[in-house]
């Protein structure tokens, strides 16, 4: 079982692209669930260097001037995102292959900027401070009930998740609004394709999938 005694981190990005590789994060947000205490949630805007697509434009409503006003650099909002989840596993809804992906990929250029001399400190590597392991995915958790397939003996988490979501289905939405709908999960006052809106509702639904099927 996974151990959950001192909380955990529920995390959730909005980027401005479908690809980690070239698409760039322009928002973060973090809850993080302790026992006996409310979610505490804070999420930053980043500035990137190309305009944001008008499709996520009119899907998150950030805007240029946004991250031109309010957004900080990738590096500080990586420095601020690994200050806040220290030490917690990451909880998020198709985490494991989005966002885990697009972090990775940023702590890699932010390790290379530093090692180039564009930066003074490492603030999250992407081997040590990401690895699979250290995340918790709603996706599988949810398509595993749907499914009625739970972990196998000794089958890690990870395993577990990337094994069921790889699962081909057909007309099953396993979505975190679908997820929220079918759960009765209340959200209609919750802003969805909004980080730290997607954050407060995947933690209603993480709570309720930790009695429907626990990860391993």
């Amino acid at each position: 079982m996974l151990d959950l005694q001192n909380g955990y981190a529920v995390i959730d990005l909005e980027m401005a692209g479908a690809d980690p590789q070239t698409g760039l994060i322009i928002e973060m947000a973090v809850g993080v669930s302790r026992p006996e205490q409310n979610l505490v949630t804070e999420r930053v805007l980043v500035k990137i260097d190309q305009p944001i697509p008008t499709v996520i434009v009119r899907l998150t409503g950030i805007t240029d001037r946004d991250l031109a006003s309010s957004g900080i650099s990738i590096d500080d909002a990586l420095a601020w995102f690994a200050d806040r989840t220290a030490g917690l596993l990451l909880v998020g809804h198709n985490v494991l292959q989005s966002d885990r992906a697009y972090l990775v990929e940023a702590a890699r250029r932010h390790r290379q900027a530093v090692e180039e001399g564009l930066y003074p400190r490492v603030v999250i590597d992407e081997t040590l401070d990401l690895p699979a392991q250290r995340f918790i995915d709603t996706l599988g958790l949810y398509k595993g009930y749907l499914l009625g397939e739970y972990p196998q003996a000794e089958e890690s988490h990870q395993n577990y998740a990337d094994r069921v979501i790889s699962r081909k289905t057909h007309g099953l939405r396993t979505g975190l609004t679908a997820a929220c709908e079918d759960l009765g999960i209340p959200a209609s006052r919750i802003r969805a394709h909004r980080a730290s809106g997607d954050v407060v509702r995947n933690q209603m639904l993480f709570e309720k999938l930790l009695d429907l099927n626990p990860p391993e």
